[in-house]
């Protein structure tokens, strides 16, 4: 298989000093007639996230990793909500109370391997599956050394690989082999690729040669590139980013599965396209609205075509 960051060792002692009890056990203020064994024991279970957390206990979880430490350290206070009816399909958000908006936005659901693509065998895997995820700092503005990607209102938190490697871990607790979501666009897809691969060897190539056409180049204007439709096939064809699934495997029989040849034979045809990254397109679609203000580094002004005289509002 293709190599993969692993999960910090640290994280791993966490996961393994954390118990049940730990995760599913309410605050001592608020023990309920079940905790104190006069009720249904199983009723109560059957509320837990997964199976596996109340409330309080994710949020052990979210201390106990760092998680909550760190987004603190950059957005001050941070309450933990947990929205929807369903436990097995919850929303997580971390709420600044500075700011009075979500720093973290997390919609998890169950899933099975037929869903995202995974035939035979593997098509009744179980899957914790990431359906939406947000990382914002709403108390930071975008400069020029951190510009916006596409889709994004705010600077991120600089957490997505702890945080990722807390989800595997849940994903690892509850009896999940792999942790799954579809990247939106290219610029998730470059965030996620260090410890996921598309399940579609042939998704896999086609990202990997949009990469590699970057060069050099900020990654950042390489996402931009590819989300206005800049990217070029020896033919002169557009070369768009299409969303698919994505999966960071936990279990022995999914890790094999990209090591089939099938896979690697799709991933490796795609990789091979010679792409190229049209820059007058770019100069002329670029977003200048969305920039920070002010002029860009003179290595950037150059390669966008940057004119300190054109309107204000072009730039």
């Amino acid at each position: 298989m293709p190599r993969t960051l692993p999960i910090n060792t640290r994280f791993r002692r966490i996961y393994q000093h954390l118990s049940g009890a730990d995760l599913a056990a309410p605050d001592v203020e608020e023990l309920s007639l079940e905790d104190l064994g006069l009720g249904d024991s199983q009723k109560t279970r059957v509320g837990l996230l997964f199976g596996t957390y109340s409330h309080q206990g994710l949020e052990r979880v979210l201390r106990a990793y760092g998680l909550l430490q760190r987004a603190e350290e950059r957005v001050g206070p941070i309450e933990l909500r947990i929205q929807g009816e369903d436990p097995f399909r919850p929303r997580v958000v971390l709420w600044s109370r500075r700011f009075y908006a979500p720093v973290a936005d997390l919609s998890l659901r169950m899933a099975t391997g037929a869903e995202v693509g995974l035939g035979d065998v593997l098509a009744t895997v179980p899957l914790l599956y990431v359906d939406a995820l947000l990382l914002q700092n709403p108390g930071r503005s975008f400069d020029w050394h951190r510009p916006p990607l596409p889709g994004q209102s705010h600077p991120g938190l600089a957490l997505s690989a702890p945080l990722l490697e807390l989800l595997m871990l849940m994903a690892r607790r509850i009896g999940a082999e792999a942790l799954a979501l579809t990247p939106s666009t290219f610029a998730a897809a470059s965030v996620y690729d260090r410890r996921f691969l598309f399940v579609d060897g042939a998704a896999q190539g086609r990202f990997l040669a949009l990469r590699g056409a970057g060069g050099k180049r900020p990654r950042w204007l390489l996402a931009w590139a590819v989300e206005l439709g800049c990217m070029r096939d020896a033919d002169g064809q557009h070369i768009p980013f299409t969303p698919m699934p994505m999966l960071s495997p936990l279990s022995r029989r999914l890790i094999r599965s990209f090591d089939a040849k099938a896979w690697a034979e799709a991933r490796e045809q795609t990789g091979r396209r010679v792409l190229t990254l049209d820059e007058e397109a770019l100069q002329q679609r670029f977003p200048w609205e969305r920039m920070p203000p002010g002029p860009p580094p003179e290595r950037l002004a150059e390669l966008l075509g940057y004119d300190p005289l054109a309107p204000v509002l072009a730039h």
